[in-house]
């Protein structure tokens, strides 16, 4: 009679813990459902966003966030849409952007001209870097200083399964006329990267960005 209970009791532990298995996978794709769905909503939100406010939202993302720290659902989904990935340059590593655009306020015309590069395609050293030509073309008796920066900024998994900021780092020169040429290495675990450019301009009636 024992032996006869001893079985019934293990046939419904067996039972219990596979129904409490079954429960925790439902549970568990659910949720995964829940959030890809929330993914797709936020997708939307983004398709049309011109180059202008993505460059808006990296450097947003890289002042509110601290290395290590995990993104909100939204800006995750930011930057696997618009950052680049990881293994993406099967030929060329070292892939290289236009970082070109004239812009003309109170009669001070600059023009910026040249390329932004980053190499994330290595196991931890990667590296990021300009060739940028800075130009005031007209009203330079007005300009009070031109500043060019390089922002390059390396996205990891963080936490459990969490995207955030790993590295992030600056290339920089100043002046009216001037060539930013440089490559910065540095060593981190890299998913996804964005390398942008902007030049400040202070002049006498106020300051204006260029975002090539």
């Amino acid at each position: 009679m024992k032996k006869i209970l001893y079985s019934i009791l293990s046939v419904l532990l067996v039972f219990s813990f596979i129904s409490r298995v079954s429960a925790e996978e439902t549970d568990t794709t659910t949720q995964n459902q829940g959030i890809n769905e929330q993914k797709e909503n936020i997708k939307s939100t983004f398709l049309n966003l011109t180059e202008e406010q993505k460059i808006e939202r990296f450097s947003k993302i890289d002042k509110e966030y601290d290395i290590g720290e995990p993104f909100d659902l939204e800006d995750q989904v930011f930057i696997e849409m618009f950052a680049e990935k990881q293994g993406v340059q099967k030929i060329t590593p070292y892939a290289s952007f236009p970082a070109s655009k004239s812009k003309t306020v109170n009669g001070v015309t600059v023009k910026v001209s040249g390329n932004v590069s980053q190499d994330i395609n290595n196991f931890i050293n990667q590296s990021f870097g300009a060739n940028v030509k800075t130009q005031t073309t007209a009203g330079a008796t007005k300009v009070n200083s031109i500043k060019t920066v390089v922002y390059h900024n390396a996205y990891g998994i963080v936490g459990s399964k969490g995207v955030g900021k790993v590295y992030d780092g600056t290339l920089s020169t100043s002046g009216k006329n001037t060539t930013l040429n440089a490559t910065k290495k540095y060593t981190a675990v890299v998913v996804y990267a964005s390398t942008w450019c902007e030049v400040t301009v202070n002049h006498a009636a106020g300051t204006f960005t260029v975002n090539p």
